[in-house]
């Protein structure tokens, strides 16, 4: 039904808004028809009060022929009165004697017709101080009034009469209306506030909503420069952050991604390059027959050299994919130190290099995968070698502080520039000097380290001053509980 979120919201929180008004005027139409009707009821009696009271004081007493006591009514003296409250108060006032014969009528020229012709016996004989009802009184009247009634009384309690006085019930419709009316249009324009600020309150809601729809879309077309503007602490601003980050994030791995495949590609373009031309080489003839032991040995280096990339890229994929299986043992990394110095031997005695650090080194023993561990000291040791000048010095140090066992390879040479270091940990990364003296690296031997390390629960850092020397030193828990 709802296409959009901003017209869901907009619909229901105006639908609410709505009901809301609608019980509200309910609500005063009941309460304003309640407090006018009771308004009017006290006004009518009130009036037929004080008009019973001059009513009262208006009647004189007259003695008859047999010297019994006759009340008058003053009619020349009250009817004054009578027209001056009637007009007041915007009532017919009716004067009955005790029996309910009307004797004066003030307020409507028409009821002098009811003068000495029309009796209201059956509202006052059983009349019980006062009188009130909406009707006809009797159909005296054509329409519906508002009827009060309250008996005329002497001192002593005798009863000479009773005072009408009644109100058309159309009039106070119209009161009821105008009130109303006046009510309504304030609620209009307040409704129209309403709905106004409910309209931008859920433009102001939904909007991130879109910006975040629109960044998604973006990112699915591999854009990820959009960014949602983020307003306040409230979820919809924590869901704008984490978008804005995963966007960082993402844009990052596009980053490697591209990277790692312009590198992939560039590694295994130049050595298959270089197998391809030579061995076209010697099938063509252009390379002499006693020159074909010489090449076949590039050749060789060259398909080493994919057979490690490979083998790296392969334990990139088995690490990143989370396939890679730690078979966790106890090993001495000092005695893996021995192993890799020993292989290397003939390499570290062609550059003349010195190891230091070996000699009083003890047992170093941590729970680990013993052939990850290995490649992270073979990897570290063999950048030693690379990178340690001529008649250089390597020195090892392990040792263990804290339930961590430390190693750490420190090599003489011409260092690495400040601003090479942070890269230093990256895929495939080389620094300008590296690409001179190791030719056949790839640039994934560090990355797997640090990973490894990381892998282990440990930390890998490095230090170097150009010039002087290069250190790389990592940490690993010395036992698997505390990984």
């Amino acid at each position: 039904m709802y296409k959009h979120v901003f017209s869901k919201y907009l619909s229901i929180i105006s639908l609410v808004v709505l009901l809301g008004f609608f019980a509200m005027t309910l609500f005063q139409v009941f309460l304003t028809a309640n407090a006018l009707a009771e308004e009017k009821r006290d006004l009518l009696l009130e009036n037929a009060e004080n008009i019973s009271l001059h009513t009262s004081a208006s009647v004189r007493e007259v003695h008859g022929p047999n010297n019994d006591v006759v009340y008058q009514l003053d009619g020349e003296r009250l009817e004054p009165l009578l027209w001056l409250l009637s007009e007041a108060v915007d009532a017919t006032v009716l004067v009955t004697d005790a029996n309910g014969l009307v004797l004066m009528t003030a307020g409507d020229p028409d009821a002098k017709r009811f003068e000495h012709t029309v009796s209201l016996e059956q509202f006052v004989k059983d009349m019980d101080g006062e009188y009130y009802a909406i009707n006809t009184l009797g159909d005296l009247y054509e329409e519906r009034h508002y009827n009060a009634a309250v008996p005329v009384t002497l001192e002593g309690g005798v009863i000479l009469g009773y005072v009408f006085a009644s109100a058309p019930a159309d009039a106070f419709s119209q009161t009821l209306e105008s009130n109303l009316r006046i009510y309504l249009y304030s609620v209009l324009f307040a409704l129209i506030l309403s709905l106004a600020f409910v309209w931008l309150m859920t433009d102001r809601f939904v909007r991130p909503l879109r910006q975040m729809a629109a960044a998604s879309r973006s990112f699915a077309r591999g854009d990820f420069s959009a960014r949602v503007k983020v307003k306040g602490k409230d979820e919809v601003a924590q869901l704008g952050e984490a978008l804005n980050n995963m966007a960082v994030s993402l844009s990052s791995v596009e980053m490697m991604r591209r990277s790692f495949i312009a590198n992939v590609s560039h590694e295994l373009k130049t050595p298959m390059t270089t197998i391809a031309g030579f061995i076209d080489g010697m099938l063509d003839g252009t390379i002499p027959q006693e020159k074909q032991a010489q090449y076949m040995k590039i050749v060789s280096d060259e398909v080493k050299r994919l057979s490690r990339l490979v083998r790296s890229m392969l334990d990139l994929s088995r690490i990143d994919s989370g396939e890679l299986k730690m078979n966790t043992v106890r090993m001495d990394l000092t005695e893996i130190v021995g192993s890799v110095l020993v292989a290397s031997e003939q390499r570290i005695e062609k550059k003349g290099i010195t190891i230091t650090g070996m000699e009083d080194c003890e047992r170093q023993e941590m729970d680990g995968d013993y052939d990850l561990m290995n490649q992270v000291l073979y990897n570290l040791l063999d950048n030693a070698i690379k990178f340690t000048d001529e008649g250089g010095n390597i020195h090892i140090h392990l040792y263990r502080e804290n339930g961590r066992v430390y190693v750490s390879i420190r090599n003489t040479g011409e260092g690495i520039p400040p601003e090479e270091m942070p890269q230093i940990f990256e895929r495939f990364y080389k620094s300008d000097r590296s690409r001179s003296l190791d030719k056949n690296g790839v640039g994934l031997g560090l990355y797997i380290v640090h990973t490894v390390v990381r892998l282990h629960g440990g930390e890998i850092s490095v230090r170097s001053v150009q010039g002087e020397y290069t250190e790389f030193t990592f940490w690993v828990p010395e036992s698997k509980e505390k990984i």
